[in-house]
C-alpha cells in the first residue's frame, strides 16, 4: 500500500498541469518523505522554470551534502545569467526565488557559497529590473502565494512604463 508522499511523487511526474505540480513540490518540501533525495533531483531536472528548479533544490538539500547541492546551483546560476536575454523582466520567478520559502530560507539553513554566488546574481538582475515590475507579490514560508501590491496599480504602472517606452 502507498502512502500519501509516495502518491504525491507519482502524480507530480504525471501530470502536465504546472499548478499542480508546483504545489505537489511545495507539499513534499514541507513533508521531507524519507525517500525524497531522488525524486527532488529528478524534480530539478524536469523542470524549466527557475524557482521550481530552486524548490526542487530547496528539497534535495535537506538530504544531499554541499558538493552535491553545489553541482545543482552551478547549472542554476547559469541559467540565471542567461534570463534577461530572453525575459529581460521575469517577474514572476525572481519574486519567488526571493520570497522567503526559498532564498533567504537557504542562505539560513545552509551556509553554502553556492548559495550566496547564486542571490548575488538574482539580486543583481532584480536589481536591474525597472521598479514596476518589483514588488508585486511573494511567496509565505509555506510557499503561499499573496499579493504585495494592488493588482490594478501593477497593470497601471505596467502601462505607464509600455507607454513610455513605445515613445
Amino acid at each position: 500500500m502507498k502512502n500519501l508522499e509516495d502518491k504525491l511523487m507519482e502524480e507530480y511526474f504525471q501530470t502536465k498541469d504546472l499548478y499542480a505540480r508546483n504545489q505537489i513540490l511545495k507539499q513534499l518540501i514541507c513533508d521531507l518523505p524519507n525517500d525524497g533525495k531522488e525524486f527532488f533531483l529528478k524534480a530539478f531536472k524536469k523542470e524549466r522554470y527557475l524557482d521550481m528548479k530552486l524548490s526542487a533544490v530547496r528539497g534535495y538539500s535537506a538530504y544531499a551534502d554541499e558538493k552535491e547541492v553545489e553541482l545543482l546551483m552551478s547549472k542554476m546560476l547559469e541559467l540565471l545569467k542567461k534570463r534577461p536575454e530572453k525575459t529581460p523582466y521575469d517577474y514572476q520567478e525572481y519574486e519567488s526565488m526571493r520570497s522567503i520559502f526559498l532564498m533567504p530560507y537557504l542562505l539560513k539553513h545552509y551556509d553554502y557559497e553556492c548559495f550566496y554566488l547564486f542571490n548575488k546574481q538574482l539580486e543583481k538582475q532584480y536589481n536591474d529590473m525597472p521598479d514596476c515590475f518589483k514588488n508585486i507579490f511573494t511567496l509565505d514560508e509555506n510557499g503561499n502565494m499573496y499579493s504585495i501590491r494592488d493588482p490594478e496599480e501593477v497593470t497601471k504602472s505596467w502601462e505607464d512604463f509600455r507607454n513610455k517606452t513605445n515613445k
